[in-house]
């Protein structure tokens, strides 16, 4: 098949794209002007519309605000199956950024998936990565994907606004829209800018005090490469079921920040003090994001395979060499 993914800059994406590529599909994707620093963004540039092969992979430069780009980058590639991972991901910048994060995590989508809509009549699937943010704050866990979306930040108000536009496609047009509503995932190679990244960083670090945020959020954490395998998953499946539904990626299991410390701490070593509350608490804060994984192990044929505890430990191990 021919695959187009966007957001390959980031960890997930370039594990994604090269695990597709592996099993002989066709890739392509979007990327921001990243290979020459004098090149054109605008959606009559030859480069663009031609795409550049690097390593089997067939790169296009453009800019998910941009229509016309967006329209012409699938014109050319003509995916199968498009997989949307690009959006700007910390819940904390969407509080000061909103007006960003609505042209990046919202007008994105509704371009890519307008664009898609309009040029590609046989497009398979369109498989949009979501987040548990949209849940907001829940009194029922694990929660199921049939639960009020009650968003509590603008990054989670941008993600229900994706979802309700690409369920307008779906029932308007048929378009093939599956929604992931990830829980937060970890394993990412030396990059220290979530939580559990962010912890091992500083603790193998050794300096004294470390500083985090608000200990008492409960979080659903789940491991890089069974995300990974959740999206192959779904880019490949031939069950038609789990076209126009939302579907929650995540263990149904949940650990507080406090507590996620304390593991981290064991396995690193570190014997140095936690500065809590170092940051600025949130305008309104979700106490506990845990969700229901059913419906993926039921249409996905999915499920977790990787434990905290076991995740961790490799987690650990891309940052206890680099102290």
């Amino acid at each position: 098949m021919r695959i187009f993914i966007t957001g390959t800059t980031g960890f997930l994406g370039q594990q994604l794209s090269n695990s597709l590529l592996k099993k002989g599909h066709k890739i392509g994707t979007l990327a921001r002007n990243v290979a020459k620093s004098d090149r054109a963004i605008a959606s009559n540039t030859e480069s663009m519309i031609e795409g550049e092969k690097h390593n089997g992979i067939s790169y296009y430069f453009g800019d998910l605000t941009d229509y016309l780009n967006i329209q012409d980058v699938l014109t050319n590639f003509k995916p199968d199956v498009i997989i949307h991972l690009a959006a700007q991901t910390s819940v904390a910048y969407s509080f000061t950024h909103t007006t960003e994060i609505f042209n990046v995590n919202f007008l994105g989508v509704v371009n890519m998936a307008e664009a898609a809509r309009r040029v590609l009549p046989k497009l398979k699937r369109f498989i949009f990565s979501g987040s548990v943010e949209a849940y907001g704050i829940q009194t029922k866990f694990p929660t199921k994907e049939t639960a009020e979306l009650r968003a509590a930040s603008p990054y989670g108000v941008a993600k229900i606004a994706s979802e309700k536009f690409l369920k307008y496609l779906n029932l308007a047009y048929g378009f093939p829209t599956i929604i992931f509503r990830n829980a937060n995932s970890y394993g990412r190679r030396y990059n220290h800018q979530f939580v559990i990244e962010s912890m091992m960083y500083q603790m193998y670090n050794g300096k004294s005090p470390i500083k985090l945020g608000d200990p008492t959020p409960i979080r659903d954490f789940v491991f890089e490469p069974d995300l990974l395998a959740a999206y192959q998953l779904a880019a490949e499946s031939h069950n038609k079921k789990i076209i126009g539904e939302s579907i929650n990626i995540g263990t149904g299991k949940s650990i507080s920040i406090r507590q996620l410390a304390e593991k981290i701490r064991k396995i690193t070593g570190y014997k140095g003090k936690i500065q809590w509350n170092s940051f600025p608490k949130r305008a309104l804060e979700i106490p506990k994001l845990e969700v229901d994984n059913s419906k993926a192990k039921r249409l996905l044929k999915w499920k977790p395979k990787v434990t905290l505890d076991e995740g961790l430990k490799i987690t650990s191990s891309y940052y206890s060499d680099r102290k």
